[in-house]
């Protein structure tokens, strides 16, 4: 008997997919750990490495192919071993295009809208509010996103973002729907989201700085919109549109803003 069928008939399909989960949460917490307190020690030899690691040439191109495997390899692998499968991350379903369908299709697309409306009216107001107290930010929000926008074919990295966090998340809420049932497993979902990131110290420190929070804040809105759509719509494909237009609406408004100075040297 090969490893794979005896780990098959140990594990439950359920508890094996909630495994697959929990480890991918703890090698992302061990990853960004362990990167942000190595940075930190300028001093130690292997933060010297991992300077030169990141003047490399290639350096960029590694670290690209690392997330491509952990965002979209590790969920594939998930369906190919049938831990999941397409329906429970909401890439196909059987009743897709039937009469019933395409009611939830608009009722999808109608929440998306009221999302991409409220987002859009938090960050005008604190727009407007920041030049009402001091006349500028405290930073440059999304400055790295927005440089992406305005370069050549960049945009095509900011859908690539988008395609990782949407497979990521989808991956997540497929094991807590596997487990609690469609209402409590696509918030339980949410929440192991939420609980990701907070393993992240970087996330942790820039909330309390007032654009950067913003950022976190603004990403967690999404989440819990696309959590929401995804509830009535059962379709990762909608989240994924309706997570663009309020990427791409985003990150339009606040370069039209003429409230928004701009610093080259900064970066987020």
């Amino acid at each position: 008997m090969s490893t794979l069928e005896l780990l098959d008939s140990i594990l439950d399909y359920k508890l094996e997919l909630v495994i697959w989960v929990l480890v991918s949460i703890l090698v992302y917490g061990i990853a960004v750990n362990l990167w942000y307190h190595l940075r930190r020690s300028p001093s130690s030899r292997v933060s010297r490495r991992l300077r030169t690691f990141e003047s490399w040439p290639y350096g960029l191109w590694l670290f690209q192919v690392l997330r491509l495997v952990y965002y979209l390899g590790v969920p594939y692998l998930a369906l190919t071993r049938g831990v999941s499968n397409p329906t429970l991350m909401g890439v196909w379903a059987p009743d897709w295009f039937e009469e019933r369908w395409f009611g939830e299709l608009a009722s999808g697309l109608a929440l998306g809208l009221g999302a991409c409306l409220l987002l859009f009216w938090g960050w005008r107001h604190y727009l407007l509010a920041t030049k009402e107290t001091d006349g500028q930010l405290a930073g440059e929000p999304y400055f790295f996103q927005r440089s992406l926008l305005a370069a050549p074919w960049g945009w095509g990295l900011i859908v690539l973002e988008v395609l990782y966090l949407e497979m990521h998340w989808a991956f997540y809420r497929s094991a807590t729907i596997r487990v609690a049932g469609e209402y409590y497993g696509v918030f339980l979902g949410f929440l192991l989201v939420l609980t990701e990131w907070c393993l992240n110290p970087v996330v942790r420190n820039d909330i309390g700085v007032a654009t950067r929070g913003g950022e976190a804040l603004t990403t967690a809105t999404i989440a819990f919109s696309v959590s929401v759509i995804y509830y009535f719509t059962a379709n990762l494909w909608l989240c994924l549109v309706v997570h663009l237009a309020m990427q791409f609406g985003l990150l339009s408004l606040l370069n039209l803003s003429s409230d928004l100075p701009y610093h080259e040297g900064e970066s987020n």
